[in-house]
């Protein structure tokens, strides 16, 4: 037996009678749970509704969110239902079943868990005498994040397989809602730190009146400009994010219909390329590590092939739709080149990323080829996009600087992903340039060493 939701109410259903009509209401309230989710910044509130959620879509009784702590320890941080209060030592739960979930990444459900074979010799399970359990794993992306565990002492077969895919489907959404809630947190400390900065620049430079006024102008305007940042982060990344991965995963779990193989494959390619968009978030702290001279790099020689397919599939996934085409202009034999391969696919994701925003139709075009003067390999992102004025060429790598064009100002964004690209070229020993005409198109060059150059040390 499972609930569902009808006109706002809560009404018992049996698996054999569920109607595609009341699957539908209770998809329609995950999808209202979740906006509700993506728009909660503060991690504890956001736990306590997601406990709180998870009770009354469900039949249970009690309710434990549990984040995983520093080497896999488990961190009870809500719990509903239950008189429960104490160190999760003393947790009133089965730590047999999270463990599982924890190691397997997959839901366990248990219809009567005191009865289960498997867990005759779990002391947990005998000593609470517990009857039906249904826990799941808080996934975001591909991190384990803990597990929304839920069960009812009282009553056998609260829960059945039915229960299992709804169930996920919040979990999911909430594990990327607590994803975003930490990284809000990181946010805030971030600007604590550059809070600190300001006043500790602002302090030394009071020596003298007309330094003091000037740094202190600058201070507040780099620290204006950070704020911003930050806070656009959530609404233009979170918010449009998780709708359109709620609508990919429906999709692709076919709770709109039936899918075929072919389906499911762009189906999951969409979703990847739409997760892509989440590792912008990193962009803020790769920043933050550059600032504070801790990014660190680890060069090694790299299969360019390989690095060049993979970012080729993660911008087809980015496409909006097809009239822009992604054309690759290489040898069949490429050289290897020595630097950090995370890197290098980082800065092509994000050169594609930036041309086929500004592309609504016409090719974006990936070249690479040697060096004519140096032991480099030179990559090419070309586009027939809208292009760049002559007058921001020279700062279109500038940190938080967007270009003044009026089209490229209709689309939101960080004005992070091209610095982060130079510095990363730059401190692997190549070199970053663009070319652009305005309504023609844009070209961005960089440049990395081969491996047997000079700048492999090994």
């Amino acid at each position: 037996m499972s609930d569902t939701w009808t006109s706002g109410k809560r009404v018992p259903v049996s698996e054999e009678t569920v109607s595609t009509q009341n699957q539908a209401a209770v998809l329609q309230r995950i999808l209202e749970i979740s906006r509700r989710m993506s728009e909660t910044r503060d991690l504890e509130p956001l736990l306590d509704y997601v406990m709180a959620q998870a009770l009354e879509f469900t039949a249970g009784e009690h309710g434990y969110l549990v984040l995983l702590g520093k080497d896999n320890t488990f961190d009870f941080r809500v719990t509903h239902g239950s008189p429960y209060e104490g160190d999760d030592s003393e947790a009133p739960v089965s730590h047999s079943i999270i463990k599982q979930v924890v190691a397997e990444r997959k839901p366990v459900l248990l219809r009567d868990a005191y009865g289960d074979s498997r867990y005759q010799n779990a002391l947990s399970v005998v000593r609470l005498r517990l009857r039906s359990v249904l826990c799941v794993p808080l996934m975001a992306q591909s991190e384990i994040l803990g597990v929304l565990y839920i069960e009812n002492r009282k009553l056998a077969d609260a829960f059945d397989d039915s229960d299992i895919p709804l169930v996920m489907i919040f979990a999911n959404q909430a594990a990327t809602a607590i994803k975003n809630a930490q990284l809000n947190e990181q946010q805030n400390q971030l600007m604590s730190h550059l809070d600190a900065t300001v006043k500790e620049r602002t302090a030394e430079l009071e020596k003298s009146r007309f330094e003091a006024e000037a740094g202190w102008a600058a201070a507040l305007e780099e620290n204006r400009l950070r704020t911003a940042m930050l806070s656009n982060i959530t609404h233009d990344l979170r918010s449009p994010l998780n709708v359109v991965m709620n609508a990919l995963e429906w999709m692709r779990m076919g709770e709109f219909g039936d899918v075929n193989e072919n389906q499911v494959e762009w189906l999951g390619r969409s979703l990847n390329a739409t997760q892509q968009v989440l590792r912008l978030v990193n962009d803020i702290f790769d920043l933050a590590k550059i600032e504070q001279g801790k990014l660190e790099l680890y060069p090694a020689a790299v299969d360019v092939a390989r690095v060049v397919k993979q970012a080729m599939a993660v911008a087809e996934g980015l496409k909006r739709n097809d009239a822009v085409a992604l054309v690759l202009e290489a040898p069949s034999e490429l050289p290897q080149v020595w630097a950090d391969q995370d890197r290098v696919q980082q800065i092509l994701v994000n050169l594609f990323s930036n041309a086929i925003k500004y592309t609504s139709e016409g090719s974006v075009t990936l070249r690479v080829k040697a060096s004519p003067t140096v032991a480099a390999l030179i990559f090419e992102v070309a586009d027939t996009g809208i292009g760049i004025p002559k007058e921001d060429l020279s700062t279109i790598f500038d940190r938080y600087k967007k270009a003044s064009n009026s089209n490229q100002a209709k689309h939101k964004g960080t004005g992070l992903g091209l610095a982060i690209c130079k510095e990363l070229v730059e401190r692997q020993h190549g070199e970053i340039w663009v070319d652009s005409v305005v309504g023609e198109g844009t070209s961005f060059y960089f440049s990395l060493p081969l491996a047997d150059s000079e700048y492999n040390e090994h």
